[in-house]
């Protein structure tokens, strides 16, 4: 099988599987700061998709903000807060937000 053959054929596959993951429930554009106090924060998370898994994983959670930073993402990728409640929303243009279930 030829390389081009190749790189055709995996980016069908990873097409496919994006397709069937659907679209991530991460909201652009937006950063929520918690009403009460947080339950975690994170600095190991790669991206609005992990930090969302995170708090689906932790009990309590029910809203989650991400941040990505723009340096050393070897040692920082972002910050990923976990809320206890909905928490106020504001506009951040980098920023990512969301609710547990969706």
């Amino acid at each position: 099988m030829s390389s081009s053959c190749r790189t055709i054929c995996w980016a069908a596959c990873l097409s496919a599987l994006s397709a069937l993951s659907g679209p991530s429930a991460a909201e652009e554009g937006c950063k929520l700061y918690p009403i009460g106090s947080v339950i975690n924060y994170s600095y190991d998370l790669i991206g609005p998709d992990a930090c969302l898994a995170q708090c689906a994983q932790t009990a309590g959670c029910v809203a989650w903000s991400y941040t990505p930073h723009n340096f050393n993402p070897g040692t920082a990728p972002g910050e990923c807060r976990l809320l206890p409640d909905k928490g106020t929303r504001e506009d951040h243009s980098r920023d990512y937000c969301g609710y547990a279930g969706g």
